[in-house]
């Protein structure tokens, strides 16, 4: 008590003091908590009453429905450790799913754990973008090669014909049973007494399992008809495949500020083609409601037509004469919206059923697979136990929100930020042109997962990044140069 007595706040030692003691108090709690929560995540998962042997001949370990990207790997990883799965899919592989192609880094060392990526690239289905760049709101442009800063490429470009052939045919390779055509209906139960659910598809098909994984996509008509899925879908993004083209280099990003924190992409494939994409990304006030920055969704295919015909360098790198597909679109359940929980009694959600998409960049396709190895890393610990529980599958919830959901708020914050001062995205043009590829690869590891977004914030990159925005403030506010990236008149309107 004397102690705090004999304080002096307007000591300038006595604050120091107050200032440390402070920190320390903070800091040591955040230690221990993270201790905490490591030690109930690592906690083995208590003995239950069903033991693998206890499995019915007839029933399996595991049902997944959906055989894309998350399903597939969670099939794989599960059948290659012993588990018997039904890896369930309404289409006949291969088949077409909208998507932007772009496999980033975390994906890229999933497939060569499996096996596949290798065989892509060798059958000219898969090409590394080693070269690339982006376009920022104010129309400051660069394009790079980050691979000898990273050691590695940042990003893959596969068609989903083939990407989502490939692992599902690798998952049935390693002993999953993959029942394609089958649909599954809405006669979907759970015995709570013989811990087993009732798959039955609708031509009158049924599965049994110890464990649903809802693997269906951004829809997921199965977990919203469970009840766990609580919203629709709200982002959205289209893609159309372009020949005839004029671009050289392998992808590039395009941020005009009336579509932000949306954007266009271009991705060019091993056949040549480009995969031409839009994302609307939901931002502002009422984004819960529909709004993406400033436009909605009923603005796509407006924007995705008005990119190739009138945008000032999306129409220059599809050249003269493009020859496009017809566009195609699809959902994006981004940062987890609409499902509270992805996890119950005997049942995992993965992938962008889950809505396991970055709010930033609108991409999923990496963290579906990563999700997909966790749900199935946690399946394994499960049956080991022959506990199901929802104290056992929550356990998936806090693997992948300790491996990349975390980073979930800070991108949906990033996209707010993005959407509400375009100059943000100038200040990483500017920087990334004064000093080339090396920033260019961080930007690129925190678009792909390889980093946190809250590296950010830190001072090899906050402080390079708040002099690059005080540069942008002078030339665009103070010296009115900003008329990089305008859309010319539509009609004798602005776009």
């Amino acid at each position: 008590m004397d102690v705090v007595k004999s304080i002096d706040l307007r000591d300038r030692q006595s604050q120091i003091a107050v200032v440390a003691a402070a920190a320390g108090v903070v800091g040591g709690g955040y230690l221990l908590r993270r201790v905490i929560r490591a030690r109930r995540e690592a906690a083995p998962i208590p003995s239950g009453p069903y033991a693998p042997e206890t499995l019915p001949k007839d029933c399996y370990d595991a049902v997944i429905v959906g055989a894309g990207p998350s399903g597939s790997v969670c099939g794989y990883y599960l059948a290659k450790s012993g588990a018997k799965v039904a890896l369930l899919d309404k289409e006949v592989f291969p088949r077409e799913k909208i998507c932007g192609d772009a496999v980033c880094t975390p994906a890229i060392h999933i497939l060569k754990d499996m096996g596949v990526i290798d065989g892509l690239v060798a059958e000219g289905k898969a090409k590394y973008a080693d070269s690339g760049g982006f376009v920022s709101p104010a129309g400051l442009s660069y394009i790079g090669n980050s691979v000898h800063e990273l050691g590695e490429s940042a990003a893959c470009a596969i068609k989903r014909y083939h990407l989502d052939n490939a692992v599902a045919k690798k998952a049935q390779e390693a002993g999953a049973e993959l029942m394609e055509k089958f649909e599954v209906g809405n006669d979907v139960t759970f015995d709570a007494e013989k811990g087993l659910w009732t798959v039955k598809s609708v031509t009158g098909s049924v599965v049994k399992g110890r464990m649903l994984v809802c693997a269906d996509g951004a829809t997921s008509r199965l977990a919203t008809r469970l009840g766990l899925c609580k919203a629709p879908a709200l982002g959205v993004s289209s893609r159309a495949y372009i020949s005839n083209h004029n671009t050289e280099f392998d992808g590039a990003c395009f941020y005009p500020r009336w579509s932000l924190p949306g954007y266009a992409a271009i991705f060019r494939h091993a056949d040549g083609e480009l995969g031409y994409c839009y994302y609307l990304i939901p931002a502002g006030p009422n984004a819960n409601k529909g709004q993406l920055g400033r436009v909605t969704a009923d603005d796509l295919k407006r924007l995705h037509e008005d990119g190739i015909k009138s945008d000032p360098f999306i129409s220059r790198a599809m050249g003269p004469e493009p020859k496009c597909q017809r566009m195609k679109a699809g959902s994006l359940r981004v940062g987890g919206q609409g499902v509270p929980k992805t996890y119950d009694e005997h049942l995992v959600i993965v992938g962008d059923a889950a809505g396991h998409i970055d709010p930033l960049t609108g991409e999923g396709i990496h963290t579906a697979m990563m999700g997909g190895k966790i749900a199935a890393e946690t399946i394994l610990k499960a049956r080991a136990a022959g506990n199901f529980s929802v104290d056992a599958t929550k356990k998936f919830q806090e693997a992948w929100m300790r491996r990349y959901g975390h980073d979930f708020y800070w991108s949906q914050a990033f996209a707010e930020a993005i959407y509400r001062c375009p100059i943000l995205m100038d200040a990483v043009a500017n920087e990334t042109r004064r000093t080339g590829d090396r920033f260019m690869s961080v930007w690129a590891e925190v678009a792909t997962c390889m980093r946190p977004k809250t590296d950010f914030f830190r001072p090899t990159v906050a402080v390079p990044l708040t002099f690059a925005l005080i540069r942008e403030f002078w030339s665009q506010k103070i010296m009115g140069n900003n008329k990089g990236y305008s859309m010319p008149l539509v009609n004798g309107k602005a776009a």
